[in-house]
């Protein structure tokens, strides 16, 4: 079994390609919350993908796993523009890249978690809010199932 959290990346600084200190906050609390060490990071080539996994690593108190790369699918640049089956078929490969019983995480953007989701399962999931995402399992099987990862609310 291989699991992948494939998140959106945080609120980013207006315009810029960048995270906004609230995008950073947030990112590292996500680190902080789900407090799981990852074997592979994965993140799209905009500079606001690889600054969401830093700081998510920083919050987990994690240093950068061997295994990391920029992967111009996560933006939707592969042969099929970002269609769902494309992006689920990068997802699959990203999978193959994790040892077994271990946990990748992958930065890319909406609606391409979006669209992945559906790609994956044929069931569409609620746009996602910066760095929420899906949690997507590869069973012994070879069965792919998804559970969504939702920020809460605030109080």
């Amino acid at each position: 079994m291989e699991r992948l959290e494939l998140r959106r990346h945080a609120p980013r600084d207006g315009e810029r390609d960048a995270l906004s200190s609230e995008g950073r906050t947030i990112a590292s609390g996500v680190g902080r919350s789900r407090k799981q060490r990852y074997d592979a990071i994965f993140v799209s080539p905009a500079a606001r993908a690889a600054e969401t996994a830093a700081w998510i690593l920083r919050g987990a108190g994690q240093q950068l796993p061997p295994d990391h790369a920029v992967i111009p699918g996560l933006a939707g640049h592969d042969s099929t523009g970002g269609s769902p089956e494309g992006l689920a078929a990068g997802v699959r490969a990203l999978l193959d890249r994790i040892p077994d019983g271990g946990l990748g995480l992958a930065i890319s953007h909406t609606p391409l978690v979006e669209r992945t989701a559906f790609g994956l399962t044929g069931r569409e999931v609620a746009p996602m809010a910066g760095c929420e995402g899906i949690l997507i399992t590869r069973h012994d099987d070879r069965s792919i199932s998804i559970e969504e990862l939702r920020l809460p609310v605030g109080p």
